[in-house]
């Protein structure tokens, strides 16, 4: 049967003149590999732990932790006294300025006059109750003593009435029994008479000492009712003294505080921003000098706009960077926020809080108030650590989020899938 294939054909599949087939591999390539790997393999990690901080800079002021107390002037005049110094410690309570609003024409000093005429009427009202205290516990005594002169009158004539009153029953049984004797005719009837004669006088006697009698109680409850009112009396009398001298010295304080006001301090701290000098003149409301509140500690208020309010909370990041102290020559300073207000504020309601609250009140954006926390509350310098004060305006960035450079670049692949 003949094949189907040729037989050289069939004779060649058996016969070979050469081997199986080698790739070969240059060194070239395996660099290039390797080199291609290692940039993917950097770029990966540098896009994973790499990126890029997004900040937020605000402005703000340092204030203490605890409000800041504005001492001002209660009324117009001149600093007739300034008794605290910058940075002195003082007590609530304690005088810090005395402010004079005298005035003065060709008399003198004239409130200074009123007030000495004031003072002398205080003198002669307090000398007339001392006079009245005086008179009055005389009288109380001899109304005392006048009491006791008439009860021991008052016993003396019950004695003498006790026996005149023995002395004409006596004569009335005498006198009873001569009458009986001179109707027997034992004796005269003359005799009889005189005896009823001396019975008449003895009880006129009698009457007499009874009419005596009945004055002394008259004069004895008299003596008591004014003894009982005296006292009244002097208190009256001396309540009346004092109310007039009370409004006369209240005239006098009145006087006083027309001529002079002395400014104290409301609480405990330290003395900060005296402008005060004496002599100066000064209007109602002028700003004196401020008081930092006792144990207090600096921080950072931050006035944030509100485009860049929504991701700061408590425990965000701040680099601080103080006016005073220029950043490229002192660094930044780090903070964190302590607290974020829950509302903006209108700019026109930060007038008056501030150098840096009146800055930014020029601003129409309402702002966030935040109170940043400070590292240090000073600045080491060349010349040694010089303190952070109160009413230091400074600038601030907020660390507002890091993101790496891959959520970057594929951050947005699940929202634009969705």
């Amino acid at each position: 049967m003949q094949s189907l294939f040729r037989q050289q054909a069939v004779d060649n599949k058996y016969v070979r003149f050469h081997g199986p087939i080698v790739l070969v591999h240059h060194w070239s390539n395996t660099a290039l590999v390797l080199f291609l790997a290692t940039i993917i393999v950097v770029s990966a990690s540098f896009a994973c732990l790499f990126g890029f901080t997004r900040k937020e800079s605000v402005s703000g002021i340092v204030i203490p932790d605890k409000s800041l107390l504005s001492i001002t002037a209660p009324k117009a005049g001149s600093l007739s006294g300034v008794l605290v110094r910058e940075g002195q410690t003082v007590r609530e309570g304690d005088a810090l300025y005395v402010i004079s609003s005298e005035r003065t024409t060709a008399q003198g000093q004239t409130q200074a006059t009123i007030n000495d005429s004031v003072h002398r009427q205080i003198g002669r009202l307090q000398d007339e109750l001392s006079r009245h205290e005086r008179q009055a516990g005389a009288q109380l005594r001899e109304s005392k003593e006048q009491i006791k002169s008439l009860h021991a009158s008052l016993e003396h004539l019950d004695a003498e009435l006790a026996a005149q009153r023995q002395k004409v029953q006596l004569l009335r049984d005498l006198s009873e029994r001569m009458t009986d004797l001179a109707k027997e005719g034992s004796i005269s009837r003359n005799t009889a008479a005189l005896r009823a004669a001396d019975l008449l006088e003895q009880q006129s006697r009698l009457a007499s000492l009874e009419a005596q009698r009945l004055a002394l109680l008259r004069d004895l409850s008299t003596a008591r009712v004014r003894s009982e009112e005296l006292p009244l009396q002097a208190e009256r009398e001396t309540s009346q003294l004092k109310r007039d001298i009370l409004g006369k010295e209240q005239q006098a304080s009145e006087g006083e505080a027309r001529r002079e006001v002395i400014v104290r301090a409301l609480q405990s701290g330290r003395v900060a921003g005296l402008v005060a000098r004496t002599g100066q003149p000064v209007v109602a409301g002028q700003f004196l000098s401020n008081i930092i509140p006792e144990g207090s500690v600096l921080e950072a208020e931050l006035y944030v706009p509100t485009r860049a309010a929504g991701f700061v909370r408590p425990g965000t990041d701040v680099l601080l960077r103080y006016d005073a102290f220029p950043y490229q020559k002192f660094g930044q300073f780090k903070g964190v926020v302590r607290e974020v207000a829950l509302a903006a504020v209108l700019t026109s309601e930060l007038r008056g809080l501030g150098g840096e609250a009146q800055a930014i009140s020029n601003k129409s954006e309402p702002v966030y108030l935040m109170r940043v926390r400070l590292e240090r509350q000073s600045v080491a310098t060349s010349s040694g650590e010089l303190p952070i004060k109160p009413g230091m305006q400074l600038s601030a960035s907020l660390i507002m989020e890091h993101r790496t450079l891959a959520a970057w670049a594929f951050g947005s692949l699940p929202a634009l899938a969705k």
